[in-house]
């Protein structure tokens, strides 16, 4: 498999090397799903742009599939080379779903104005942090473990399984499903002002009770 020269690939480890950000063409998309783990930033515009800010084409396939979600996988022969960092940025005007796997994040940035709808779903680890988005009515769902951060304005289903946090604020109405362990809890002022990048360490430990709901 070629690998492009700015990734030095040293045994099974890869030695990343600055590289200039990457326009990527896609269709038109109205999801994002990041099943392999990473990093993808969302940012409110008025049009659609992908930028691959880090990572290579070689071991990362972006496309847009026959429904519309683009879709961010591993394409690797059997696992990325350790080392390896994916970074991409996501410019559309509204987004109707999110969904993570084994790892990473997603972060919104911007408001998404007007948005009523927004599905959010995290599997096996990772973070979707949608706190910037003014969303009316949120679904999220997080299965064996991950978190989502979300800001409702009017309604919440909130459903974990396995282990997970759903954090929200504001007061929407919230409709909660628990099994075998979980949180869904209202976030404090102080918990929204946190960086995605502490948010491990502040936001997690203090909701570490299960619900009984």
């Amino acid at each position: 498999m070629a690998i492009s020269s700015r990734f030095v690939a040293l045994g099974f480890f890869l030695v990343v090397l600055p590289q200039t950000p990457v326009s990527i063409p896609v269709a038109p998309f109205s999801s994002i799903n990041l099943p392999d783990g990473g990093h993808v930033i969302v940012r409110e515009s008025p049009t659609q742009r992908v930028t691959l800010i880090q990572g290579n084409r070689d071991l990362t396939r972006i496309e847009v599939t026959d429904r519309g979600m683009l879709m961010i996988v591993d394409n690797c022969d059997t696992k990325c080379p350790r080392g390896y960092e994916l970074e991409v940025e996501i410019l559309t005007p509204r987004v109707a779903s999110l969904a993570i796997s084994n790892g990473g994040w997603i972060r919104t940035v911007g408001s998404f104005s007007g948005q009523s709808e927004l599905s959010a779903r995290v599997a096996h680890g990772g973070t979707i942090d949608a706190r910037s988005m003014l969303v009316d009515n949120v679904n999220a769902a997080v299965e064996q473990g991950g978190r989502i951060f979300t800001s409702p304005r009017t309604s919440l289903t909130a459903n974990v399984y396995q282990g997970g946090v759903v954090l929200y604020w504001g007061n929407p109405r919230v409709q909660r499903s628990i099994r075998k362990g979980g949180v869904v809890q209202k976030g404090t002022a102080a918990e929204f002002a946190v960086p995605l990048e502490e948010a491990a360490a502040v936001v997690e430990p203090v909701h570490s009770i299960r619900s009984k709901h």
